[in-house]
């Protein structure tokens, strides 16, 4: 790798590399909303292998490695769950997208990350790969009432650390799209039902 070599031509030379960070972006734009329903997303809990700042690159199925001097500017499952709160806000949906589960909110989105790393195929052909399985939480009972595994692939532009970035931003891009009208669906059912299960409310003939 490109990177590794420079480290080591660094650390000949004396020099400690600068550590620099990145961080994921949506590229939406706010959408008007008239919701009345409210949503609340937790971080992601990160497989063992993605637990970590260090940005992960894979060059065979059966090795991964860390760059050491790039990093993401948050732990991986909270990146992805930001993330994911800045989409579901800006998607006119819903009212309010909260960072933990809260009584205004009837469901909690929450789940696992499964992989979120550079897939070096060849010299020339470097891929963003990232992986999640998502889960909705009804916030009364506790029971899980959707799960969905999501597995998307982007090609860099370059090989460095913010093409990656961009690259996963992109793929998260066509994640939360897929997954955002079940969520928005199963969040306004859930408030229904809890609603219609509070004492005193009216049961339709």
């Amino acid at each position: 790798m490109k990177y590794a070599a420079l480290v080591l031509v660094a650390a000949c030379a004396g020099k400690v590399p600068e550590t620099r960070y990145y961080q994921l972006a949506t590229q939406t734009r706010p959408a008007e909303t008239n919701a009345t329903v409210a949503l609340a997303i937790e971080p992601l809990v990160a497989d063992a292998a993605y637990d970590d700042d260090r940005i992960v690159y894979r060059l065979t199925p059966y090795r991964l490695d860390y760059y050491n001097y790039q990093r993401w500017s948050a732990p991986p499952g909270q990146l992805v769950g930001n993330f994911m709160q800045d989409a579901f806000m800006k998607s006119g949906r819903f009212r309010a997208v909260m960072h933990e589960a809260s009584e205004s909110a009837p469901v909690t989105l929450g789940g696992r990350l499964i992989a979120l790393e550079e897939v070096d195929k060849s010299k020339t052909e470097w891929l963003g790969h990232v992986a999640i399985e998502l889960t909705l939480t009804d916030n009364q009972t506790n029971k899980i009432v959707w799960s969905q595994q999501y597995d998307e692939i982007q090609p860099l532009k370059a090989q460095t650390p913010e093409a990656l970035a961009e690259a996963v931003s992109t793929a998260m891009t066509r994640i939360t799209q897929r997954a955002l009208p079940e969520v928005a669906q199963l969040a306004e059912q859930q408030q229904a039902a809890h609603a219609a299960a509070m004492p005193g409310a009216k049961v339709a003939r």
